[in-house]
């Protein structure tokens, strides 16, 4: 099994940090975890598209997880996908899928009428939105879905995938909480994301003091992030959704490595990892 950062930045533009996304890849599948800004892109520079993904599952429908959602679709069908999509997501999917494409849809018509392509299945999107808590087979990897705490969000969720007696755990965007610690016990990487300390600024009345506070409450700040991988027992931690995405890395790995006991593994864009 490996596991891909196609993505780690945050709704803050940076060319070295495209949107959150993932791919998870065995043998047998390739798995997409959320499609922020740019996952076409990124997929393109490993030689793959949205034609070669299983499934995608999202971890939640903040906009900086999802923007993609459509050039990964329509790409995909001029990647000529001859299969449905198998989207995974929490409550709201639907619905947010069938906006979507409805936005779309006059364009799409045009296209499919004027190109003359022989399928369209691309274009068939098989939602399944998730309960609090559960499990899905996708040929060789079995996947634990389970709620975090991203509130005000109201339905956010992290992942574990296992293959081959291996175990990786995403955390999705959340602030500490129970279940990446129930879920994540022994993994052998656990992906999760972090809030920076000190590294961001306030910036007139569009970022203020209340600004930051809210933000940073609502993740996982650096302080309390390499706590978190120790009470999971993790093998190897890797930080992601890097918040802000420029910051000083030593000290970062400073913080982290007093709490967690080693050096985090500083995520960055196309970095590939055996699992």
């Amino acid at each position: 099994m490996y596991l891909t950062l196609l993505g780690t930045g945050c709704p803050s533009v940076d060319f070295k940090r495209f949107g959150p996304s993932n791919l998870i890849s065995t043998n047998k599948t390739k798995i997409l975890v959320d499609c922020g800004s740019g996952v076409t892109q990124r997929l393109n520079q490993i030689n793959l598209s949205g034609s070669d993904i299983d499934v995608l599952l999202l971890t939640h429908l903040h906009s900086d997880h999802v923007i993609d959602f459509y050039q990964l679709i329509i790409s995909s069908w001029h990647s000529y996908r001859t299969k449905p999509w198998i989207v995974y997501g929490p409550v709201g999917t639907k619905k947010f899928v069938k906006k979507i494409m409805n936005a779309w849809e006059d364009e799409r018509e045009l296209r499919i009428s004027y190109e003359a392509r022989s399928s369209i299945k691309a274009f068939k999107i098989i939602v399944n939105e998730f309960k609090s808590e559960g499990n899905i087979k996708i040929k060789d990897l079995k996947i634990k879905y389970f709620e975090v705490d991203h509130k005000p969000v109201k339905y956010a969720y992290g992942f574990c995938f296992l293959n081959n007696k291996k175990k990786l755990t995403i955390s999705g965007d959340t602030r500490p909480c129970e279940n990446i610690m129930k879920y994540g016990q022994n993994s052998d990487v656990l992906l999760h994301e972090v809030f920076i300390d000190g590294e961001i600024k306030k910036l007139n009345k569009m970022r203020t003091k209340q600004t930051l506070h809210n933000v940073r409450k609502y993740h996982t700040p650096s302080t309390l992030v390499g706590k978190v991988a120790k009470l999971t027992k993790c093998k190897k931690l890797v930080l992601t959704h890097l918040v802000p995405t420029r910051f000083n890395e030593n000290k970062l790995k400073k913080i982290v490595r007093e709490d967690f006991g080693k050096n985090p593994v500083i995520g960055k864009d196309l970095l590939k990892i055996k699992i």
